[in-house]
């Protein structure tokens, strides 16, 4: 390994892949996935290349194959070092690929983000968009998908295909982080341009409580919360969105405010799942249902409010707010 190769320790390897530390520890002690790598002092160190054994291991693991069964196959695989100077800005795709982890079965492209343009009417193939750089179409592209289809098929069948498209184009390459970064500002700008007409068209009731949206402090990952959102609004439910890595005290604290009906908390990675967070969220009166949804609580077991599915969590949602 040459000397200018970028190592972390075992706290950064865990940052970057978005799990806890003491996950990584315990897949090195289970499994045999040890760091390879030595800092100057002998301290041991991951590499870039055993960082892409873990991705590619985690993102197994997101899409329901057992962890050890998930280990045995990266173990001895080659994995190429991606360019030192690169993370993946959009690990939404790895967070979405998993079955029904809010969204489906990893699509193919012909079946959503690959849709060709082919005449009045047809919508435009939101990948190349990506790769174009024109963020102004794409955006313009996801809203009118989100108006034609409504945001629980707009996000399976198109924006999902999208983020996994462009999370696998920096996965071979080690380049095009900044397609990554275009392709998750259009869709959130989408998601929210389309959660903004809905809620003008739909006009939600002011009398009903509210839904409360949130990741905790450990997942930055919140697209999938935009989603929700977006779906809520086509119900004419009122939403309060706080979005990514919310402390629990700082969930709590709006939760008492709020006063919702029910709060949805969104997980991409078994790091970012905490029961024990939801255990000291605080409670209210009338109480609220506490929904969670996302491949991160899998690991602790999906605890009973778990949802498998954007429709699914929608439809939780709604019966919260209306029952």
């Amino acid at each position: 390994m040459a000397p200018d190769t970028e190592t972390l320790t075992v706290g950064a390897a865990a940052r970057r892949l978005g799990i806890a530390a003491p996950t990584l520890r315990s897949w090195e002690r289970r499994y045999g996935l040890s760091p390879s790598a030595r800092s100057t002092g002998g301290h041991r160190r991951y590499s870039l290349e055993d960082l892409a054994r873990l991705g590619a291991m985690l993102r197994m693991v997101n899409q329901g194959v057992p962890t050890a069964e998930a280990a045995s196959v990266v173990r001895d695989r080659l994995y190429p070092d991606p360019s030192p100077t690169v993370t993946s800005a959009t690990s939404i795709a790895e967070g979405t690929r998993g079955r029904g982890h809010l969204v489906p079965r990893r699509a193919g492209r012909s079946a959503g983000g690959r849709s060709r343009t082919g005449g009045p009417g047809k919508l435009a193939d939101l990948f190349e968009l990506a790769n174009a750089m024109d963020g102004e179409r794409l955006t313009h592209e996801i809203a009118r998908s989100l108006d034609r289809s409504g945001a629980v098929e707009a996000w399976t069948s198109r924006l999902v295909p999208l983020l996994v498209g462009v999370g696998d184009q920096w996965e071979r390459t080690g380049a095009c982080v900044e397609v990554e970064h275009l392709a998750s500002d259009a869709v959130a700008g989408g998601l929210r341009y389309h959660t903004r007409r809905a809620v003008e068209r739909f006009k939600p009731d002011e009398t009903e409580r509210p839904v409360v949206l949130a990741c905790l402090e450990r997942e930055d990952h919140a697209l999938p919360l935009l989603a929700v959102a977006a779906a809520l609004a086509e119900r004419a439910v009122r939403v309060r969105t706080l979005g990514a890595a919310t402390p629990v005290s700082s969930l709590s604290t709006a939760v008492r405010r709020i006063r919702p009906a029910a709060v949805f908390i969104w997980s991409s990675a078994p790091g970012t799942a905490d029961l024990d967070a939801l255990r000291t969220l605080a409670r209210t009166r009338p109480s609220y249902s506490l929904v969670v949804g996302g491949p991160g609580w899998q690991a602790p077991g999906k605890p009973d409010a778990w949802v498998s599915s954007l429709a699914d969590a929608v439809d939780t949602l709604v019966r919260a707010v209306r029952t």
